[in-house]
């Protein structure tokens, strides 16, 4: 996109480019194209194996493709630019077989420098072989990741995960740097070298970004007690630290976001069981998942149990009524009858509404921001 003449024109006010902190420009772009044109060559050194793709726009689901357009909306401002970026998101659908809205923001990023099909092939690498179910509706292993990242947090610095997890939980933050891979959180310079370290290291990279992103902030992070500011600065916010953030003086302008990239390669993860890691966090979440589905068991029971004034009263006059029992007790027979169904009716109503909350709760957490 950014080899366009009219792209800085139609484009200078993008939400895309507010992290660019003037990296690319009209008279460099070359640079930067060639330097992303090595991202696929980079992944298959790490992937040994080639990604065979057609672009091909199959996605037939109205509700993804109208948040599919309202992505593409939220990032660029020409509407021919929009289009590339849907058009790209309808192909990748059906290998994801879902939508998530991180697969438009690293799309939307890698499409500034490549073309179409090559952006196709790298997200659909990132799918396959680093970020494995992340670019779900509801990504559970990205929920499992997060509790992972919090686990490793504790080996390294026990002082940060303490204060960390005492405020928020890491389903909060971590989509950021997870599932988004810091597209509107890294300044473009340090971004390129982000990508560049994830698609050579593999997935371990992100914990170890993470890691040093932490440690960048500790005096930060250790100062605060407010949840929302707390969250600002894990998701390295805009509004707290622009791009010319400076932790001192002698800090040159970007510095703090490379360093944070710089820092991250030097952590050393080789005892780092990740696999075991995950285990014990699917496990928590399990666990989690049982407890959740009891307390809904007992709390059906007991709302089943209540008894109303009405059936208090039919049971006072059984009791005041002896001639007329065995009529009562028929016409009991034919109440319980059809308390049963109404039971029945209001379960399978309510199991109905349960499968439209489960799927327009799906729906919301596509359309949210990460």
């Amino acid at each position: 996109m950014i080899t366009s003449k009219k792209f800085w024109d139609d484009e200078k006010d993008a939400p895309i480019l507010k992290r660019n902190s003037n990296f690319i420009s009209k008279d460099n772009h070359e640079d930067a194209c060639k330097r992303a044109g090595q991202f696929y060559n980079i992944m298959l050194k790490y992937i040994k194996d080639d990604i065979n793709v057609e672009a091909k726009n199959e996605c037939t689901d109205k509700e993804i493709l109208r948040i599919i357009r309202l992505d593409a909306e939220r990032t660029f401002t020409n509407e021919e630019n929009r289009t590339l970026l849907i058009e790209v998101l309808k192909s990748i659908y059906p290998i994801v077989n879902d939508y998530h809205q991180g697969m438009s923001f690293v799309s939307s990023f890698l499409l500034l420098f490549l073309k179409p099909k090559e952006v196709i092939k790298i997200v659909i690498g990132l799918h396959k072989h680093y970020l494995q179910g992340y670019f779900k509706a509801m990504p559970k292993a990205y929920v499992r990741d997060s509790r992972v990242f919090l686990s490793i947090l504790n080996k390294f610095h026990s002082n940060l995960y303490e204060h960390i997890e005492k405020l928020i939980t890491p389903e909060a933050f971590v989509s950021k740097w997870f599932i988004g891979l810091n597209v509107h959180v890294l300044t473009f310079e340090s971004l390129m070298l982000f990508f560049e370290e994830l698609l050579k290291e593999g997935e371990i990279f992100l914990f170890k970004y993470s890691i040093s992103l932490c440690k960048s902030l500790e005096k930060e992070i250790m100062k605060t007690k407010d949840v929302s500011k707390l969250l600002a600065l894990l998701r390295l916010d805009a509004s707290i630290i622009p791009n010319d953030y400076k932790q001192s003086k002698s800090d040159k302008p970007g510095e703090f976001f490379i360093n944070i990239i710089k820092n991250a390669s030097k952590i050393d993860m080789i005892d780092i069981d990740l696999d075991k890691l995950r285990d014990e966090a699917s496990e928590q979440m399990r666990i989690e998942e049982e407890r959740r589905k009891k307390f809904e068991m007992e709390r059906s029971l007991s709302d089943d149990e209540i008894m109303f004034s009405d059936e208090i009263e039919d049971e006072e006059s059984d009791k005041d009524s002896d001639s007329g029992k065995s009529s009562k007790s028929s016409g009991s027979g034919k109440s319980s009858k059809s308390s049963e169904s109404g039971k029945s009716s209001k379960n399978e109503k309510g199991n109905g509404s349960a499968a439209k909350d489960d799927k327009e709760d799906k729906i919301e957490k596509r359309e949210c921001d990460i």
